[in-house]
């Protein structure tokens, strides 16, 4: 029998590493809104008033950027429609992912765009693999005009402040034009803030330095800050991706204006390491939100010990979205040079 008239199947996540890819050739980040300079908010579900993390929140974002849609609010149909509110006919939603661990009711449909009650009781083990479509406020009729949250710049920058003395890193800033975490000193160094053209462009860097200092095996212990490696190796490059995302996560969470102009010398590695692996994307957005949400804990806990298991207690929920596994379920292996190099010192913007 021929299956000429069967539909293919179709992976999400390669569509959305095309994607990402498609707009990093064009100089376009997803974080980076060309229509509104400077603007950046994480997506977020109005119904929960939780934002979208991970893969699933850079998705958005591009999604955003390429609808030009200033709108950060996401929605299932079902939820609009209980809000009494109506998607307008015609209009394309967006896919995304969520993954349940744990044990599951034995015959669950793994792909679904919403889930279904009533389900029977038996249980079986493994993650379960939902997709979901959701609906940006801009698509939809009868939701509430969006006012963005309004913030005094002196306020914004106080909060993003506090993210760097909270941190306990040691933060130098001994530098004319140069800016770079030095992972035999453990310290970070930094031109003065007067050198900067912005505030934007001070914390955005800043943050991305804090972000590699997440990464030490006392620390996250993440895999592409800890390996042997040197500029211009592929795991460099995700690791400037990770610490780039967790800068962006992090000015978004305290409205920091984003100054988009320090990705743009990392923009040929990224897309190396994207067009080799559709899953890239995804842990390095994942990793990145773990590395903001250490420095986020270490404003509210006195230790580092503390502030971890923190992070952990606050990722191990019964229902979490992780970006981080293959479609059948099994964790990726990560890509990471296989020659034994010299460690370099310094990571820099």
């Amino acid at each position: 029998m021929s299956n000429s008239g069967a539909v293919p199947k179709r992976d999400l996540r390669q569509e959305i590493t095309d994607a990402m890819i498609a707009a990093l050739e064009k100089g376009t980040a997803p974080w980076q809104r060309p229509w509104r300079a400077g603007a950046l908010e994480m997506p977020f579900n109005p119904t929960s008033e939780k934002p979208y993390r991970g893969g699933n929140a850079i998705h958005l974002m591009l999604t955003s950027t390429s609808r030009e849609y200033e709108d950060p609010r996401w929605l299932t149909y079902r939820q609009a429609q209980e809000k009494g509110w109506q998607v307008r006919k015609g209009e394309k939603g967006t896919h995304i992912e969520f993954w349940q661990f744990g044990s599951r009711p034995t015959g669950q449909q793994p792909i679904r765009e919403e889930p279904e009650p009533n389900r029977p009781s038996q249980t079986r083990d493994g993650p379960l693999h939902r997709v979901y479509t959701v609906f940006n406020g801009k698509q939809i009729d009868g939701i509430p005009a969006y006012s963005p949250r309004v913030r005094q710049e002196w306020d914004t920058v106080q909060s993003a402040e506090s993210i760097l003395q909270h941190s306990g890193a040691k933060i130098i800033h001994d530098q004319d034009d140069r800016a770079f975490y030095n992972r035999l000193t453990d310290s970070i160094h930094l031109p003065p803030k007067g050198a900067f053209q912005s505030a934007g462009a001070y914390f955005g860097t800043a943050l991305h330095e804090l972000s590699h200092w997440t990464g030490t095996s006392d620390r996250l212990n993440r895999s592409t800050l800890v390996e042997s490696y040197r500029f211009g190796d592929l795991n460099y490059a995700k690791e400037e991706l990770r610490a780039e995302l967790a800068s962006v996560f992090l000015m978004a969470e305290r409205g920091v204006r984003h100054n988009p102009d320090g990705h743009a010398a990392y923009l040929g590695s990224w897309l190396e390491a994207l067009r080799q692996d559709k899953h890239e994307i995804f842990r390095a957005a994942r990793d990145a939100h773990t590395a903001a949400d250490l420095l986020l804990a270490l404003e509210l806990e006195p230790s580092i010990e503390k502030a971890l298991a923190s992070v952990d207690s606050h990722q191990a929920g019964a229902q979490i979205e992780e970006p981080s596994l293959t479609t059948s379920g099994q964790p990726p292996q990560l890509t990471l040079p296989l020659q034994i190099r010299s460690p370099s010192a310094e990571i820099s913007i």
